[in-house]
């Protein structure tokens, strides 16, 4: 493999004798005082260490403490206190480590890593002080072989390994690398395991003896796929390093230092398991975007409540208002749908920073854990409103009375919009009406529309805000007598403005500040008013919701199925 998880070297007398890989951080036993000894001494030089912080025993990361630990750890500890010398410990990942540190940009590598003569080729080993054998480890399980002979003749089964690795060189030799597959580190390769995804990890003993340990329900190691093999430290060509930590290893060897280090990570009270530890060299970088610039503006996504030109109008200027106030180049898009818009601001990355989703479609995202709701609006000086069941007067619809709707057409706004369907429907089984039964239904994609499909005869009623007849009566203004009200609903909460859960929280506090401040103007009250109708905000955070959810829960609605 790249490395080892070992067995115990013939250099180390025997170091250990493994029943299970097991694992806990041990409790530090004190090791034997080294008797005077005529080591170099390197006059307190820093010893800059490549080490991934993910490779069980040898180096980790706990997550619980954040504090370092493993082999490694102690024994370039007890070295350099032998050696006089202080360690650097520099996380790096396993497959570029060996070329950097023959590129001079590390003193030494401690990864458990494998001596081989094409390696030597280009960086210098310490003395080995570990030997270990590669196996298959596979599901307990599987019993379509038991052996790495039964393994390479069924032309159906696959290895994982990490790449990089002697690991990966000796399950290509087994069975040909159309069968190998590479992972970037062994956790994932014995996750893919675990997953059927492969049918066996090529891995040195001690380090599956780690994973039978972790899921001795699951997993267990067979056969044996290459000879002993030995581990050593890595060192630049012709580094002056080579001779001291030969001379360490062979004198913490001889007074028995190396035993005890070894039965400490390697013995029965080591408990620490993948679960435990951070991914070390292998966390997803974190990218710092500058938002709010020409080149990367504030994506704001709205939803399609009303008519498409108004929205996107308002919203625009809202904006604009916005760099105004703050600088922030903020840019408005109205989705094509409600799904849409949450789906906006729950991609991985988002593609919309702030949002404005309609009550039922903000509860959705915020119950899946991707946005969070932090001004809300009012209308008419109150940050509830109510839906309406409405209805063209020529259709032989009564007003309250559900009966006269069966048989009749029916325009709803989305199926994720609060007062557009959500509740409408809620209302209309209460009544004795069966939407998917007794109703032909239509989604029109807007209140607007929906006025306006009721008004024209498309559909005998429909479902909107209170009141979206006045969002046409420009168009018809006789609306008001052709068009009237069967039902009002329940208070419902207004919609807001909400953020995607990664974006910083000092934009959303300009921006927050900025919106308040701008609804408080008449240019602002203007183009809110014109986006959404919104009279002004107030802060309030998600639990501002909460008595609407416990409504819908009484309901039978959940968010999840919709």
């Amino acid at each position: 493999m790249k490395r080892f998880m070992f067995v115990v070297s013939l250099l180390v007398a025997a170091l250990l004798v493994l029943a299970g890989c097991q694992q806990a951080t041990p409790e530090p036993t004190a090791v034997p005082a080294p008797a005077e000894s005529g080591l170099p001494d390197l006059g307190g030089r820093e010893i800059t260490v490549a080490i991934e912080n993910a490779y069980l025993p040898f180096n980790y990361i706990l997550l619980e403490t954040g504090e370092p630990g493993g082999w490694d750890y102690d024994f370039l500890a007890e070295a350099c206190d032998r050696l006089n010398c202080e360690p650097v410990f520099v996380q790096f990942a396993w497959d570029p480590m060996i070329q950097a540190v023959a590129d001079g940009q590390f003193d030494l590598a401690a990864d458990g890593i494998t001596i081989t003569a094409e390696r030597a080729e280009v960086v210098d080993f310490s003395d080995p002080y570990v030997e270990l054998v590669q196996r298959l480890l596979k599901r307990v399980a599987d019993d379509r072989f038991a052996d790495e002979t039964a393994f390479a003749a069924n032309a159906e089964l696959l290895i994982g390994t990490q790449l990089g690795t002697t690991n990966y060189d000796a399950a290509v030799a087994l069975v040909g690398e159309d069968r190998v597959i590479a992972f970037d580190t062994f956790p994932l390769a014995v996750q893919a395991l675990r997953a059927d995804d492969v049918d066996a990890v090529a891995i040195d003993d001690v380090a599956g003896l780690g994973y039978q340990g972790e899921y001795s329900d699951e997993l267990v190691l067979v056969g044996s796929i290459s000879s002993e093999e030995q581990l050593g430290f890595v060192f630049p060509k012709g580094s002056d390093l080579v001779a001291p930590f030969n001379a360490v290893l062979a004198e913490m060897a001889a007074d028995g230092t190396l035993r005890q280090l070894n039965q400490m990570w390697f013995g029965p009270e080591f408990a620490v398991t993948y679960d435990d530890i951070g991914p070390g060299a292998y966390a997803e970088e974190e990218v710092m975007v500058e938002y709010g610039t020409d080149e990367n503006p504030i994506q704001w996504v709205f939803v399609p409540s009303g008519e498409l030109e108004r929205v996107t109008a308002g919203a625009e200027s809202v904006a604009d208002l916005i760099f105004a106030e703050t600088g922030l180049v903020v840019e408005t898009f109205v989705a094509t749908d409600y799904t849409a818009a949450i789906e906006a601001m729950c991609a991985d990355p988002a593609r919309a920073q702030m949002g404005s989703l309609a009550t039922f479609a903000l509860i959705v995202a915020a119950d899946r854990g991707c946005i969070e709701p932090e001004l809300v609006a009012a209308r008419r000086g109150s940050t509830s409103y109510n839906g309406q069941l409405i209805f063209n007067n020529d259709s032989g619809i009564v007003a309250g009375d559900y009966t006269t709707l069966a048989g009749k057409t029916f325009c709803g706004v989305d199926e994720t919009s609060t007062s557009g369907w959500i509740i409408p429907s809620v209302m209309l089984r209460a009544g004795g009406v069966d939407p998917d039964t007794d109703l032909e239904v239509t989604m029109a994609g807007s209140h607007d529309a929906v006025a306006s499909a009721v008004y024209n005869g498309d559909c005998d009623a429909g479902a909107t805000f209170v009141d979206a007849r006045t969002t046409i009566e420009a168009t018809y203004p006789d609306v008001m007598d052709v068009v009237s009200v069967f039902e009002v609903s329940i208070p419902i909460p207004n919609d807001g403005v909400q953020y995607a859960v990664s974006f910083p929280r000092e934009l959303r506090d300009q921006i927050n500040t900025a919106l308040l401040a701008i609804a408080g103007t008449e240019a602002g009250a203007e183009a809110l008013n014109t986006a959404y109708q919104w009279s002004g905000l107030e802060l309030h955070d998600n639990s501002f919701y909460d008595p609407f959810r416990q409504l819908l829960d009484a309901a039978g609605i959940s968010a999840a199925d919709l």
